[in-house]
């Protein structure tokens, strides 16, 4: 299978992403791989950032590409197909998930995908769950909750081709949800024909294959079954997306307004079409959005810069939201003149708020980070102020 124009777009997506993981090339001497040691050849790694660049190797003259190859970079020979995901991931009937077309190939999950818990030191009392299925999610339940006492929920969701590990380095939730006592689920999308991880959350973001994967269902069935294992507070479901994670956490705001208490979209957006949401109760939302974002602008356009995959503005998709809040629709008014340092990779103070005025009990915010990107490289006050906004509502 030759890999389409889209996912070498999608692979440039988060190659940013990827550097935090894989390694930078290695000289690859001492390599028996019949390539001499230095050079370009199939199945070496090559630089995260160098994802969808394309060399000829001096040594067959084949064109090479350096693409994802089970989530690492590689250099592969241009139209050989990629090999198999490996897929771990149960079936509800126990047995291994087996590719077999586009809706079978969308169902498959990988081992890795799942194991963002490897590098979390949690508190002593703490621990992690599977919620297992076609799709097993992680949970992390921290010592910290109170007896008999329902815990708040947070439902984090990757971006476009990342994975669940990813999520985590880019905003790690973990320790503040300790602090907090508030249960976290880290779950999964499913994976293209391309072998890339996805949110069917909009006609634009992010199902290019059509598989229909009925993500909102999916994932409003995933709170069902972690609240018959644990105690959760049913007025402070939220949802926590980044990019296409953005756009799905609004989807199944659309859909499910009359159980989810607020969400989180960083560097995502929604419906270009506000007829196609169909929120009729109050959700609260935190929009933020990079001034320098390279993919989803602040002023609106089209993903991947496709005229059929088009999303709104900021201030449009937050309108839309004041007005199912109750809140007035007008221009946002900044708060104060303060500015908040949470991007550690920009100097000094960068981010900015503003907010609609809305009833007692719920909140359209904009946060706007100037000259930040899509991935961005928040720290811990970002994380904490997150979790400020969220708890501060429920339904």
């Amino acid at each position: 299978m030759r890999i389409t124009s889209r996912a070498w777009i999608a692979v440039l997506l988060v190659a940013p992403l990827f550097s935090l993981f894989v390694a930078p090339f290695s000289k690859a001497a001492g390599l028996d791989d019949g390539y001499p040691p230095g050079e370009a050849a199939p199945g070496r790694t090559c630089a995260a950032d160098a994802v969808g660049q394309k060399t000829v190797s001096s040594f067959t003259g084949k064109a090479l590409s350096c693409t994802l190859v089970n989530g690492i970079a590689r250099w592969w020979i241009d139209g050989d197909p990629l090999p198999a995901v490996e897929a771990t991931a149960p079936t509800s009937s126990g047995a291994p998930a087996a590719p077999g077309g586009p809706k079978a190939a969308a169902s498959v999950a990988t081992a890795n995908a799942f194991m963002w818990n490897k590098g979390v030191k949690v508190a002593k009392g703490s621990k992690f769950i599977t919620i297992a299925g076609e799709r097993p999610a992680q949970v992390l339940i921290p010592g910290s909750l109170k007896p008999k006492v329902a815990a708040p929920l947070i439902v984090a969701l990757h971006g476009f081709t990342a994975s669940t590990s990813e999520l985590m380095s880019l905003m790690d939730l973990s320790a503040e949800a300790y602090k907090r006592g508030v249960v976290l689920a880290v779950p999964s999308g499913t994976r293209n024909n391309d072998g890339l991880t996805f949110w069917n959350a909009t006609g634009s973001c992010c199902d290019f294959n059509g598989s229909g994967v009925d993500d909102s269902q999916y994932l409003m069935d995933l709170v069902k079954q972690l609240s018959s294992k644990v105690s959760i507070d049913q007025k402070r479901i939220y949802f926590v997306g980044h990019s296409n994670g953005g756009f799905m956490s609004y989807t199944v705001a659309c859909n499910n307004s009359d159980k989810i208490a607020a969400i989180v979209n960083l560097a995502g957006s929604t419906y270009a079409d506000s007829s196609l949401c169909n929120a009729d109760h109050p959700v609260s939302v935190l929009q933020i959005n990079g001034t320098a974002d390279e993919l989803i602008h602040i002023a609106g356009g089209n993903v991947f810069d496709d005229a059929k995959q088009p999303y709104p503005s900021v201030l449009d998709e937050t309108s839309y939201w004041a007005g199912i809040n109750g809140c007035s629709t007008k221009v946002p008014a900044v708060v104060g003149k303060a500015k908040f340092n949470y991007e550690s990779a920009i100097a000094g103070s960068e981010t900015t708020k503003s907010a609609y005025k809305c009833p007692k009990g719920v909140a359209v915010e904009t946060w706007t980070i100037t000259d930040g990107r899509h991935v961005p490289k928040l720290n811990d006050a970002f994380v904490s102020a997150v979790f400020d906004f969220l708890l501060a509502h429920k339904k």
